[in-house]
């Protein structure tokens, strides 16, 4: 063997050996989720309809398919994206947070408003009778939630809840009505994700980190770090709301 080839084999090798210890392109659900960011289609903007749409996901207000059904319809093609892609396991979103306060973040908003309808389709199939799907969609909430707060500060874990915790009220709402093997499943999607729902003191390691690169950045930047106690009260009310599913389930 020359030794032009047998460098050319040596580079090889290494090249497989990176690719084999990195997740192909295709299993992170980052990408995944932007294309279902590129065909989401915004919601109405006005208050009223945003405001039915929180209530109808939380479950505090019933479904409306006459102001409602046309939303979720033209979004049925971001909504399977998603799905697909909540059942995978690696999401890296590939924040540069070396830009410090500059770090773009634009896939949160898309993913608040992603969350939302997700809510509000699984309201739609309760509403008809297809329980055992509303509590498919409710679980692609929880797996997503875990998805958009991969790798974030704390706004990206304030922006998730929105996708979680409508999501676990729901399901220890429904959690009565279920049969065993559907409880199986919801506590098996449950007991996946953390005791308080997202990684809270990794997210505040992050989030000291951003801010002492901002001030890097700009010695004249004079931020506080988030309140600790508030941090800690926020964590403590999706534990709970974790809790509450399991004790469902488990009823």
């Amino acid at each position: 063997m020359t030794r032009t080839v047998a460098t050319w084999v040596l580079g090889a090798c290494a090249l497989l050996s990176t690719a084999n210890a990195q997740p192909a392109p295709s299993a992170n659900a980052a990408l995944r989720y932007w294309m279902a960011f590129a065909v989401l289609r915004d919601p109405p903007a006005d208050q009223a309809t945003a405001e039915l749409l929180d209530r109808v996901a939380s479950g505090t207000s019933p479904w409306d398919e006459a102001k409602l059904g046309k939303i979720l319809d033209d979004n049925r093609e971001a909504f399977e994206i998603m799905w697909r892609a909540s059942k995978l396991q690696f999401c890296d979103w590939g924040l540069e947070y070396e830009l410090a306060h500059r770090t773009p973040i634009a896939h949160l908003a898309k993913g608040r408003v992603l969350a939302r309808l997700n809510g509000v389709a699984a309201a739609r199939l309760e509403s008809s009778g297809q329980l055992p799907r509303a509590v498919d969609v409710w679980i692609a909430g929880v797996r997503f939630s875990q998805h958009l707060a991969s790798g974030g500060t704390l706004i990206s874990l304030l922006s998730s809840r929105l996708a979680l915790s409508p999501a676990l009220k729901s399901l220890a709402r429904v959690a009565p009505q279920l049969d065993a093997a559907q409880r199986k499943q919801i506590e098996t999607a449950v007991r996946a994700i953390p005791d308080a729902g997202f990684d809270w003191v990794d997210a505040m390691k992050r989030e000291a980190d951003v801010l002492a690169a901002a001030k890097r950045l700009n010695p004249s930047i004079d931020a506080p770090m988030p309140s600790q106690s508030r941090v800690d009260m926020t964590a403590n009310e999706v534990r709970a709301e974790r809790q509450a599913v399991l004790d469902a389930v488990s009823r």
